[in-house]
């Protein structure tokens, strides 16, 4: 059994470290460790002491790229992490697996193992950018691997065993398996991990013994420690910093974070085996896979349940032959609009959502047709946020039919891709209108057309995440961390121009919505042309 959980988590992790996700989460956690612990003169910080930093020692350069890689990684990593099961039944692996003697604890263990060996690879990559930022910044060339290595070991490894369980669960329970999926994920995480800076509920971060130990040093050093306040997220702070003494976690202060980091493995296996309440090994009913059994006295072939087609009859699969010689004639001149292929578009976006979502919607734009007016709108930001899960169905076909023949009855791909770049516009600026034209009617023009080119880039950087990765869960990753570092005036991640004049211009972010919207494009051109 052991043997099998292993090859099983082995393989996961060897096939998932191939996906541009993967690369994309680790260049992201290697840019965050140099910004936790810049190397020149950058103002960034993301373990904040009022204000003063410490000394590059292996103690506290290990501890502030710790915190950042718990706090990264818990919403980024979680993105890369779900989404195994599903491909293992999409791809036929699971009915393979179904006819061996691994059991579904068996099956969702190695999953969970698999999850660990993802994030143990990137806190790795980050350890050792640690290490390399301490020897360059050269504030200390004493290497103290105990004390480097330990804020791994008792802060953020745990998290993510917790954030690895939790994945394989949502990967099991209907209703969680998809974009929803993601919005709650993102929620548990802004109560959770940020949440437990304010030292309320389960110290997930460590910072009661952190801090505590910090204000000893100060206290050593006779700097007062009353009004010593500590913070984790990315900021740039532009004051000229004091500098203080740390050695970090030594063994002997490690007894709080170990008891919380046994605490939270244990939680991880446990919720991880969950699942097994809701997972069938994939031998269970047909139709909870979304197949159905083919009929009595029909033929298995192409286009047919069960033949090489691999389409139940009426599916698209089997009609793709039909539709393609009804397309070919409906195809639109040369340099006219396609509107039909726009409203396509958009009835894949909306299809399947509720109407208490479409409600919540124009809850949404009500509320900013009263809000205050001004660059920091208060409605604004929330209200980009909610259509992800429609952004998230871009540059993909998320339904995963086979619809490749009949998209190639289309002889333009630069259509088909500006219909669908348009059809995520649409949305964008139905919750973005309302802001911006009371922006503009107070006198606020650039935060109005900061408003609409933010409008412009979301959907841009959806369609290249979908083009990408061929599914949701890049921009699902990618999307709320940059609404993250917005509604925290962190002023280069400020798409919507809330921060006023400390945001980038708005032409500079139309221009970079046009550029990865023509990315996009062309990937999907220079696929069509290789196939």
């Amino acid at each position: 059994m052991v043997t099998r959980i292993g090859a099983l988590a082995l393989a996961d992790f060897r096939e998932r470290r191939r996906r541009p996700g993967y690369l994309v989460v680790l260049l992201g956690t290697l840019a965050l460790g140099l910004l936790a612990a810049p190397v020149g003169d950058s103002r960034w910080e993301v373990f904040q002491v009022t204000d003063l930093h410490g000394r590059y020692t292996s103690g506290y350069v290990g501890t502030v790229t710790a915190l950042g890689g718990a706090v990264w990684l818990s919403l980024a990593g979680f993105g890369i992490a779900r989404g195994s099961i599903g491909r293992d039944e999409q791809s036929g692996v699971g009915r393979l697996l179904a006819a061996t003697p691994l059991s579904r604890a068996g099956y969702l263990a190695g999953k969970f193992v698999g999850n660990l060996l993802l994030f143990g690879s990137m806190l790795l990559a980050l350890a050792g950018t640690a290490l390399a930022v301490q020897l360059v910044k050269g504030d200390s060339g004493r290497v103290d691997a105990v004390r480097l290595l330990l804020p791994y070991i008792l802060i953020t490894l745990p998290l993510l065993a917790a954030v690895a369980g939790c994945a394989v669960l949502f990967d099991t329970v209907p209703g969680l398996r998809g974009g929803p999926g993601a919005a709650v994920w993102f929620a548990v995480w802004l109560v959770t991990v940020l949440g437990a800076q304010a030292g309320g509920g389960p110290d997930l971060l460590g910072m009661r013994r952190i801090t505590a130990s910090i204000r000893e040093s100060l206290a050593a050093g006779g700097r007062p420690v009353a009004g010593v306040e500590f913070g984790v997220g990315l900021t740039a702070d532009n004051r000229v910093l004091g500098t203080f003494d740390w050695p970090g976690l030594g063994p002997g202060e490690a007894g709080g974070p170990a008891a919380t980091g046994v605490l939270l493995v244990g939680a991880a296996v446990g919720i991880a085996l969950v699942g097994a309440l809701w997972f069938r090994r994939f031998d269970g009913d047909p139709a909870r896979r979304g197949s159905r059994p083919a009929r009595p006295g029909v033929p298995r072939g192409p286009g047919v349940a069960g033949g090489p087609g691999g389409g139940a009859a009426g599916s698209p699969s089997a009609a793709a032959g039909f539709a393609l010689e009804q397309a070919r004639p409906a195809v639109p001149r040369q340099g006219r609009i396609d509107f039909d292929a726009l409203l396509g578009e958009l009835r894949i976006l909306v299809r399947g959502q509720r109407l208490w979502w479409a409600g919540a919607a124009l809850l949404a734009v009500a509320a900013a047709a009263v809000a205050p007016d001004g660059p920091s709108h208060a409605v604004l930001p929330f209200a980009v946020l909610w259509p992800m899960l429609l952004w998230a169905r871009m540059g993909h076909r998320a339904d995963g039919g086979s619809t490749e023949q009949l998209l190639a009855a289309c002889p333009s791909p630069l259509r088909r891709g500006l219909a669908g770049l348009l059809a995520g516009i649409v949305p964008a600026l139905a919750v973005t209108a309302v802001p911006a034209l009371r922006l503009a009617a107070a006198g606020q023009s650039r935060a109005a057309l900061g408003a609409v080119a933010g409008a412009l880039l979301v959907p841009a950087l959806a369609l290249l995440c979908g083009s990408l990765s061929r599914g949701p869960r890049l921009f699902q990753t990618v999307y709320p961390m940059l609404w993250y570092g917005m509604v925290n005036h962190v002023s280069g991640l400020d798409f919507l121009g809330v921060s006023g004049d400390r945001a980038p211009a708005p032409a500079a972010v139309a221009g970079l919505a046009a550029a990865l919207a023509a990315a996009a494009l062309a990937l999907e051109a220079i696929r069509r042309a290789v196939r």
